[in-house]
């Protein structure tokens, strides 16, 4: 599971997982990308173009590739193929928000992300 319970919060089963993906590749302005080898997909990534202010911003909202093929440069080329999109259709850049207790923090900051001086993640229940 590319997501863990541990990590995330959410008990992912294939029912819920569809759901989630068929209203996020609804959306208007969706970008995504797979990476496949041999007809198995292997990692994705999830995004969406918004306007923000004047500025036109694309949002990563969600990156897996399978655990058992992580540390191969598939989250790479995923995360580059978005990159350069961003950089091809004049984008100001790209925004992502990711688990403080995930590894994945560390592979975004190794790929030039940064933190963002002055925002602040809120919930309420």
């Amino acid at each position: 599971m590319a997501f863990p319970i541990e990590y995330w919060g959410i008990d992912w089963n294939s029912d819920n997982a569809r759901e989630y993906l068929t209203d996020y590749y609804e959306q208007k302005k969706f970008i995504g990308y797979v990476y496949e080898e041999d007809d198995t997909i292997i990692g994705c990534i999830f995004a969406v173009c918004k306007l923000s202010g004047s500025k036109k911003e694309i949002y990563i909202n969600e990156m897996a590739v399978l655990p058992k093929r992580q540390g191969q440069a598939i989250g790479r080329k995923l995360l580059n193929a978005v990159l350069d999109y961003s950089k091809e259709e004049g984008f100001a850049g790209v925004v992502l928000y990711t688990s403080e207790y995930a590894p994945a923090a560390r592979f975004y900051e190794k790929n030039g992300f940064k933190l963002s001086q002055g925002t602040i993640c809120m919930y309420c229940e």
